[in-house]
């Protein structure tokens, strides 16, 4: 799959400079055939064929031309050329296949219109230097065909031409100022593969500046392919995952060799279904739903020769601003969870086909939220981190690099429940075959009923009161487990624990329950007033179905229980202190409704007595 991929990359990559040759034929090809046979007046008769043998010739015959008309106005070195087509001839391309110097790619060009403007005839008379102002083909629709042959991995075929071998016969230099492609139309056709797949791109535009062909620019290192500079713009693209569960869409990137930049505007990944179809589209398979939106992502310091030649992405920063990132879990559903062992966020960074580097990804006022609908109270749970700022170093799978420096470091600073300052870091090991990690931070001061938000639906308690003073985590975890230490200094803590009755909309309070709670069991502070402080100790088995986000916070509730006076111990007797009191409230209850019971039947007697004695006095008196 990687090899397909690369072979992708590379068609992809090299069209631009394919569309670039063209024009050079068509303008050398031109020119000749103008000059050789203009004193004639019966240039342009003859000129058609003359194109044609030149690309037959530099292409192997494998690529022949065709277009409507080529007007060529040597006084104002103008040129249009109109319905131009480039045409692969299958048959020459299968006995190049059985020879075994086919390539693994085959292009289809169409172009409505090329302008050539301000060719410089004279100059490239006298001193063979063929300078053009600007060159714009309009609405050009180029269909790469891609086979991966294997014998071109194993046989050498040779240096193929550069563009100033196909010249130097008739001149010594080619200069154009600019070359502007409007509105292209891009199909990738990969037949690489057993199943074939189609990617499709319109509205793409590419402008190419200060392009240079002699014997010397293709060593010219300050030069891209020959040119200064390109700079591709695409708008509108949109591609559905493979699991047609999500939708992706660009409002517009663009990519731009001499800044060596990427900007990719209006970014939205969303789900193609309402929550509940979602599941059912997953036959019930609990998970997360992810919903996420981007105003701008921009890669800047990219290699591209080291793109280009390897496929490598070598880039200095990512920055990211103003994004919105949404994640929805429902345990409703019980439909068998995935695996999650192994695709933890830097594990699944390691599995990416293309070998990358970014040295610093920069996020900035970003909004994340997570919340998860509970099967036992039917409510859901949301926490939000609001106005997140995070820095993360050393974003790679590059095994060389990961060999110097394994780790990537992940520094966020946010707001809680936009309510405290949350200061978190991550320490990802990325060589560990278990995912290992390291999270640890630091939560500032709050007013604790505000996590009524995330514990009442999900633990069924309600925050009545709690003065959050200060939160420390540091965890040690992994696909497997988590183990740490967590410190948590609070005050005036009061909960009251909560059921779901069936029948009753709201959710029910437990008033004796959270009273002995309350009295015996929660900690209303810590320290106490004796100064005695209660750590929370985490020591939690994660399963292999918990996803990434989930195991965080559920390896922190493992340590807030017993800093509240809440231990396993504890936990324990309160269990069976709960089973108790429900038998004794059952017991009451019943007793009460047998004593009802019992009160209605000696109130049914009475009346049956009274009525009998009335029936009985009715008779006498007859």
């Amino acid at each position: 799959m990687q090899e397909d991929d690369t072979t992708r990359k590379k068609g992809i990559a090299r069209w631009p400079l394919v569309i670039t040759l063209i024009i050079v034929l068509l303008v050398v090809g031109g020119y000749y055939a103008y000059q050789k046979y203009i004193a004639e007046n019966r240039w342009k008769p003859l000129l058609q064929a003359e194109l044609k043998e030149l690309v037959l010739k530099t292409t192997d015959s494998l690529y022949h031309i065709e277009y409507s008309d080529f007007d060529l106005n040597i006084t104002s070195g103008n040129a249009t050329l109109t319905d131009f087509k480039l045409i692969p001839d299958t048959a020459v391309y299968n006995k190049l296949v059985a020879l075994k110097k086919a390539p693994d790619n085959l292009f289809t060009l169409s172009v409505k219109k090329l302008s050539i403007n301000n060719l410089g005839a004279v100059k490239a008379y006298k001193e063979k230097i063929l300078n053009i102002s600007s060159i714009i083909i309009e609405n050009p629709s180029l269909t790469v065909v891609n086979k991966r042959l294997k014998f071109n991995d194993t046989v050498k075929v040779g240096k193929p031409k550069n563009p100033y071998e196909l010249i130097k016969n008739t001149f010594r230099q080619l200069h154009i100022d600019s070359i502007s492609l409007k509105d292209i139309s891009l199909n990738y056709i990969n037949k690489s593969n057993p199943v074939e797949k189609h990617t499709a791109l319109k509205h793409l535009d590419i402008n190419i500046s200060d392009v240079v062909i002699d014997s010397l620019s293709d060593k010219d290192t300050s030069r891209f392919y020959y040119t200064k500079g390109v700079n591709v713009t695409i708008k509108d693209y949109k591609i559905a995952t493979p699991d047609s569960l999500y939708k992706a869409a660009i409002k517009q990137i663009y990519f731009s060799t001499s800044k060596r930049l990427i900007y990719l505007d209006g970014v939205s990944f969303l789900p193609r279904y309402n929550k509940t179809d979602f599941y059912l589209k997953t036959h019930e398979a609990a998970g997360d739903i992810y919903t996420l939106k981007f105003n701008r992502i921009a890669i800047n310091d990219i290699d591209l020769q080291e793109f280009l030649r390897d496929q490598i992405l070598y880039a200095g920063t990512m920055d990211i601003a103003n994004a919105s990132v949404q994640i929805y879990s429902n345990n409703v559903y019980k439909g068998v969870k995935s695996i999650k062992i192994g695709k933890d966020p830097e594990q699944s960074l390691q599995n990416v086909a293309l070998d990358m580097q970014l040295k610093r990804i920069n996020i900035k006022n970003t909004l994340i939220s997570y919340a998860e609908s509970d099967a036992k109270s039917g409510y859901t749970g949301v926490i939000t981190f609001n106005h997140t700022n995070a820095t993360i170093l050393n974003v790679t799978n590059d095994d060389d690099i990961k060999k110097v420096n394994p780790y990537m470091i992940a520094r966020i600073n946010t707001r809680f429940m936009n309510a405290a300052n949350l200061n978190v870091n991550f320490k990802f090991n990325l060589n560990s075959k278990a995912g290992a990690f390291n999270y640890s931070g630091t939560l500032g001061k709050f007013d604790g009923r505000i996590m009524d938000k995330l514990v009442r639906p999900l633990t069924l308690v309600h925050v009545q009161s709690a003065d959050i003073q200060k939160l420390h985590f540091n965890v040690d975890a992994s696909n497997y487990s988590g183990k740490g230490q967590l410190e948590f200094y609070y005050k005036n803590l009061n909960v009251q624990l909560l059921k779901k009755v069936e029948g009753k909309v709201q959710l029910q309070t437990q008033g004796l329950i959270s009273k002995l709670a309350n009295t015996l069991i929660i900690e209303n502070e810590n320290p106490d007033k004796k100064g005695i402080f209660r750590p929370g100790p985490i020591d939690v088995k994660r399963g292999p179905r918990v996803s990434f986000f989930s195991f965080l916070y559920k390896a922190l509730l493992d340590g807030l229980k017993p800093s509240v006076g809440f231990d396993k111990k504890t936990e324990g007797k309160v269990n069976k202190a709960v089973v108790k009191v429900n038998k004794l409230v059952g017991e009451f209850k019943a007793f009460k409704a047998n004593r009802q019971l019992k009160k209605e039947k000696r109130q049914q007697t009475r009346e049956a007595k009274k009525e009998a004695k009335m029936q009985k006095d009715s008779t006498k008196n007859k």
